[in-house]
């Protein structure tokens, strides 16, 4: 007999044809721990495609535990540049190309005010910083995995930004803090995901974001909770959790505007003594379907069904071998092997070349 579990098994259940799968692999807040990496989302698609937007903090560890092949990211999407949101490029980059990635890594994001404020600038000085660790690793890992390709579109602009096997992604501007962060809506065989990133309520969310089979909206920590828990002063305290960011009630408000078939709220520090209070202020103004977001928790979505779970997975996984032995081994690596200098490799107590 097949029974509905309560929990998910990574690389036991294969996609439906008209099915989407997505992972919280960050939830948290800037501010990294044990509990919460910082923000980060897979997509996966019954055609095989799988998306991740942002990368923040920590949250590569969560992917990596989910046992999935880096050769099978289709792409990363990030909607801003705080560090909570891509500051583990180099997971994404280097760990990923340890890890069995053999074609480029592609990366959209959006430009900014100022070009230094852009995905491409971005992506190019993280690689710029990492050249020792790129340069000591060609000739050994295949060449292709050091490749980066960058997408960078207006973030003035709502239209669509990525259009590839029957999946559109559109791009459009969000409000937090500054010229340049984004959201995503996701369409793909009459299914729709949204994802806010970073935004305090906004038009361009509510226009854009209906008719979403899932949707993920950021949520920030109550005022109360950032005085007494974080050692805010009012002041600060408003202007991070209101200002900046969606307050619990304000999510509330947009997700009753939305109306999605469910709706996800993340950023905020998920505990047993502030769960309550963020859900009871969206609840003032929100009767809809809602899930607390968690790390690994996990949303099966189909035409008919939205199936909500947690995923089991190991703590000491490798990387997975399914596109890993072959691929890996036959792929080129015409780059030659950089040699130490001499009076160096001649100290070298047990000399392997």
């Amino acid at each position: 007999m097949n029974r509905q579990r309560d929990h998910y098994f990574p690389n036991t259940e294969q996609l439906a044809a008209n099915e989407m799968r997505i992972i919280a692999l960050g939830t948290g807040r800037p501010f990294v721990r044990r509990a919460q990496a910082n923000c980060s989302w897979l997509i996966e698609l019954g055609n095989g495609d799988k998306f991740i937007m942002d990368f923040g903090s920590g949250s590569q560890a969560n992917f990596t535990a989910l046992e999935i092949p880096h050769q099978d990211v289709t792409a990363y999407f990030a909607t801003h540049l705080h560090a909570d949101h891509v500051g583990d490029f180099a997971q994404v980059w280097v760990g990923s190309w340890t890890g069995g990635r053999v074609k480029p890594l592609v990366v959209y994001g959006p430009s900014g005010a100022e070009p230094r404020f852009g995905i491409e600038h971005f992506v190019n000085r993280q690689i710029e910083s990492l050249a020792w660790d790129a340069f000591t690793r060609s000739g050994g890992l295949p060449d292709a995995g050091a490749e980066v390709e960058v997408h960078e579109f207006d973030y003035r602009q709502t239209g669509v930004v990525y259009n590839r096997n029957a999946v559109v992604i559109q791009a459009f501007p969000a409000v937090h803090g500054y010229d340049g962060p984004v959201s995503y809506r996701l369409e793909w065989n009459g299914l729709t995901f949204v994802f806010s990133g970073d935004t305090t309520p906004s038009r361009f969310f509510i226009d854009n974001a209906k008719g979403a089979d899932l949707l993920i909206h950021e949520c920030f920590n109550t005022v109360a909770q950032l005085i007494e828990r974080s050692g805010y002063d009012e002041k600060h305290a408003r202007t991070v959790g209101t200002m900046t960011h969606t307050a619990p009630d304000e999510a509330g408000k947009v997700l009753a505007l939305v109306k999605p078939r469910l709706a996800v709220v993340y950023h905020f520090f998920n505990d047993f003594d502030t769960a309550r209070e963020i859900e009871r202020e969206i609840r003032q103004h929100y009767d809809g379907p809602l899930a607390l977001a968690q790390d690994l928790m996990v949303f099966n979505v189909t035409p008919d069904n939205i199936r909500v779970r947690l995923a089991v997975t190991a703590t000491h996984v490798w990387p997975n071998k399914a596109r890993h032995e072959v691929g890996f081994r036959a792929a080129p690596r015409n780059k030659p092997r950089p040699r130490m200098s001499r009076w160096l490799a001649d100290k070298q107590l047990f000399p392997k070349f």
